[in-house]
């Protein structure tokens, strides 16, 4: 645990002091303090309540953004970098406006990446939102790619998309991963298509889902 005093030493005060006068009042370490302090009073007691194990969809409520909401998350993964941050919020803010969606999005900094979590929020009873959001969620995988970015989650319905655009020395990962896969679990019973890896008594052609595939299969 390191104290106040201690963290003074390695930080410039500027970026400690919020901090420190927040953990100092509660009598907690600095390394201990994690939750949210700022924003509307309902996030704010979402954050809390689930660090303690409350359960809560409070923090979900953006997804009400439409009627009948439900979402989709388009989430490209890179280095840190401004440059990088600014061309995925162009690349993805221009494809969810082309598709008649609103763009929300979220970056999240890790100690050596960066996450961009992209919010397509759509009409879950009417068919014509429904069919743009299948069609749109693919189309940013292949831009990104391009750029040198995966995903670093997805649906279920995207994971053959994006294994596909890890194809780097013709494809040596996927061909690892198969490998692996036929050596343990030859019959496919453990997920089957998980992460975009089938088995060889599956045809894979005929199981993977694609932009064509049936929204509803």
């Amino acid at each position: 645990m390191a104290s106040s005093e201690a963290l003074k030493d390695q930080f410039p005060l500027r970026q400690l002091t919020a901090a420190t006068s927040l953990t100092d009042k509660a009598e907690l370490g600095s390394l201990d303090f994690y939750g949210a302090t700022h924003g509307p009073e309902s996030i704010r007691n979402a954050s809390w309540e689930t660090l303690q194990g409350i359960p809560t969809t409070d923090e979900l409520k953006w997804v009400d953004w439409l009627p009948n909401g439900a979402h989709l998350f388009f989430s490209p993964i890179s280095k840190i970098s401004g440059d990088d941050a600014n061309l995925q919020y162009a690349i993805t803010r221009k494809w969810i406006l082309e598709y008649g969606f609103d763009f929300i999005s979220t970056f999240t900094i890790g100690m050596r990446e960066m996450h961009h979590i992209v919010c397509l929020v759509f009409d879950r009873n009417d068919p014509d939102s429904k069919e743009r959001a299948h069609k749109l969620i693919r189309t940013p995988i292949d831009d990104c790619a391009q750029q040198g970015w995966g995903e670093y989650r997805t649906h279920l319905a995207l994971m053959d998309h994006i294994a596909s655009t890890y194809n780097f020395n013709e494809n040596a990962q996927m061909k690892l991963n198969e490998t692996i896969k036929n050596a343990l679990d030859p019959k496919g019973i453990l997920a089957p298509g998980q992460n975009g890896i089938w088995p060889q008594t599956y045809d894979k052609a005929a199981w993977r889902l694609t932009a064509d595939s049936s929204p509803s299969r």
